[in-house]
């Protein structure tokens, strides 16, 4: 009896064993199926969603559809993380970088976007987090599987934590306008505005004065190193440029993403007079409205007083030109005045003189004096055979002394031809003896 008690003993102790090695065996399974990240997500207790622009819907089946979302070029495509669990998260998530080519990627926001949904009868947590991407060209893009690091709460109150990795995402871009090319600088955002400003280091500007122009531009979902640059170095012999240095702020708040760009130019005045600084234009794409802007700072002018210093400087070549200018006149006068002191004067020079004298009988006598030196002719109505000319030489006959009269009369006597005198082998004499009349006239005459 006592070794049949000795035998249930011992297949009582056999029986603890038994059952105290199949309990732990079963937490240990459960223990180490519970810290597995992947097998909560095979489970449904862990969700990782990815999409770009809006997400998209389910079917019946609880998939989502699989269309590939278009954009334009350099327009803001947000790409959306979301991670979700039926318990809690216990540590931060962490998004791996986005890397590819001709992508501009930016996450703005550090920090994630945490609510509760029903899911399923349960309450689940949330975290959602963006990342901006700004694609350069037209093209398909495919956005890489990005491994995202998280940390939940296990059913039985274990912390899991693990790496999971999105879906490779694709998307494609394209030239929203037939206006624009790659290499056009432009770019897109749902709302821009612009500020331009002026400011004088004197209120009445003159040369070495400064004035600064300083331009804003604000974009919404866009990103400040894709506005454009637009005060660059462009001096000019009126004014030296100085283009200070960018200041670029790119923020969000509440799901708006807003970039600003400042640039100011600094322009010192070179020269006096009137001046203009050139106008200012640029172009963006409104992906709200779907149309092409263009944006214009108007150009605007100054006038600057010039110094001793710069007017000398602006005008030394006129200047000299002028000085060298009064010295031939008055060396050139000198030498005329020197000249008829030994000389008779200009022809048309003594019949004016004698015309403002007003002495006909001298007018009709170096008329005559004119003709016969001239011509050989001794009657002036046969000086010229156009109409009016008898009108004219009978008014001069009868002692007129009209002006309009009186110059006509001179003009045919000094421009008579007399080539067809046969007693003179030419009448022809070179321009300038009109002016300056041989010292000897009867010379050549006598000669022959």
């Amino acid at each position: 009896m006592i070794k049949s008690l000795r035998h249930r003993m011992k297949l009582s102790s056999y029986s603890a064993l038994y059952i105290a090695a199949v309990l732990l065996i079963s937490m240990t399974s459960h223990s180490a199926v519970a810290q597995d990240i992947n097998t909560m997500q095979k489970q449904g207790r862990l969700e990782l969603m990815a999409w770009v622009g809006d997400q998209p819907k389910s079917t019946d089946d609880g998939k989502s559809k699989a269309d590939i979302p278009t954009f334009s070029v350099n327009e803001q495509v947000v790409l959306t993380i979301e991670v979700g669990t039926p318990r809690w998260f216990t540590g931060g998530t962490r998004i791996g970088n986005v890397e590819m080519a001709d992508v501009i990627a930016k996450q703005r926001n550090t920090l994630a976007t945490n609510y509760t949904a029903r899911q399923n009868g349960e309450t689940w947590s949330r975290q959602r987090w963006e990342i901006t991407l700004y694609p350069q060209k037209s093209g398909d893009y495919v956005i890489p599987r990005l491994p995202v690091g998280v940390e939940v709460s296990a059913d039985d109150g274990s912390k899991v934590s693990g790496t999971l990795y999105t879906q490779p995402i694709k998307f494609k871009t394209q030239l929203p306008s037939g206006l624009l090319t790659d290499e056009t600088p432009w770019f897109s955002a749902t709302s821009v505005d612009v500020v331009e400003q002026w400011k004088q280091s004197n209120d009445n500007l003159k040369v070495g004065d400064a004035i600064t122009r300083t331009v804003t531009i604000k974009a919404q979902d866009s990103l400040s190193v894709l506005l454009p640059n637009l005060l660059v170095n462009e001096s000019t012999a009126q004014y030296q440029a100085y283009p200070q240095p960018h200041k670029l702020n790119d923020t969000q708040e509440r799901g708006d993403y807003r970039s600003e760009r400042i640039e100011e130019s600094v322009y010192v005045i070179q020269q006096g007079g009137d001046f203009t600084l050139p106008e200012l234009t640029f172009q963006w794409w409104n992906t709200k409205e779907k149309r092409l802007e263009t944006v214009v700072f108007e150009s605007t002018s100054f006038s600057a007083k010039h110094t001793f210093n710069s007017f000398v400087k602006a005008y030394s070549a006129a200047m000299l030109v002028s000085v060298l200018i009064v010295i031939g006149i008055v060396v050139s006068v000198l030498a005329i005045r020197r000249y008829y002191k030994t000389h008779p004067a200009p022809r048309w020079l003594t019949f004016h003189r004698v015309v403002k004298e007003g002495n006909w009988p001298k007018i009709r006598g170096f008329v005559y004096r004119e003709l016969r030196g001239n011509t050989s002719l001794l009657e002036l109505d046969k000086c010229s055979a156009s109409e009016g000319w008898s009108e004219t030489n009978s008014a001069f006959q009868k002692g007129s002394q009209d002006t309009h009269v009186l110059k006509r009369v001179w003009k045919v006597v000094i421009n008579k031809d007399s080539n067809n005198d046969p007693n003179r082998r030419s009448n022809r004499r070179p321009w300038w003896r009109k002016y300056f009349p041989k010292a000897l006239p009867d010379l050549e005459q006598k000669s022959r």
